[in-house]
């Protein structure tokens, strides 16, 4: 495990996170060098997310720290301190950070002259990707992702069985489209994992 302090922030990389980092990389590159700038990228790109989040609960006032982890990580901070309009930018604050840097490096990508075989292209192109990518994800109305959360925090704990109906709906309907697009098992089995988990929440709430 590896750990560190950034802007006075506790941050803690587990083992799984380069794990899977890795295995994402692979699915996008064959050559280990560029699998590494991939698993390089993944690892600013969220880590930046996550400072959202982070600077965001010392704004106010509480303590935070960061945890990477498998496909993401967390900031984590005293629960019941927040009200549900601070929960919300909060939980706002990771993916505009994310979704801002993903557009500012293609501004840069298109402007600057870098030439095509070298690693820092690589590089920025992966970071462009899992910014926007990454962050627009985790904009979708699935709990407990952080679009989900949001609308937690809109509808309030007493529409909460509402919350888990129209994620378990979402993540179905999102699952289903990304096989059709692109074959690809990762994004559904996350997506079916999520219905599963969210219907049966809805249930215990309804019964």
């Amino acid at each position: 495990m590896l750990s560190f302090t950034l802007f006075g922030i506790p941050v803690r990389i587990l083992p799984w996170f380069w794990i899977t980092m890795a295995l994402i990389g692979t699915m996008w590159h064959k050559e280990t060098h560029y699998v590494m700038t991939f698993m390089l990228a993944g690892l600013i790109s969220i880590l930046v997310h996550e400072l959202g989040h982070a600077l965001t609960v010392r704004k106010f006032g509480l303590p935070t720290a960061i945890t990477l982890q498998a496909f993401g990580g967390y900031a984590s901070f005293p629960a019941g301190q927040l009200n549900r309009k601070q929960s919300f930018l909060v939980t706002a604050a990771g993916p505009v950070l994310q979704f801002t840097l993903g557009i500012l490096l293609f501004i840069i990508y298109r402007m600057v002259p870098i030439p095509d075989a070298s690693l820092l292209k690589a590089l920025l192109f992966d970071l462009i990707n899992i910014s926007i990518v990454w962050a627009v994800l985790n904009c979708l109305p699935i709990y407990p992702m952080d679009g989900g959360q949001m609308m937690a925090a809109v509808l309030g704990p007493k529409r909460s069985h509402f919350v888990h109906l129209i994620s378990a709906i979402v993540a179905v309907a999102i699952g289903l489209a990304a096989y059709s697009y692109s074959q690809s098992i990762l994004l559904p089995i996350f997506m079916a994992m999520f219905a599963w988990q969210n219907w049966q929440a809805f249930q215990a709430r309804t019964s």
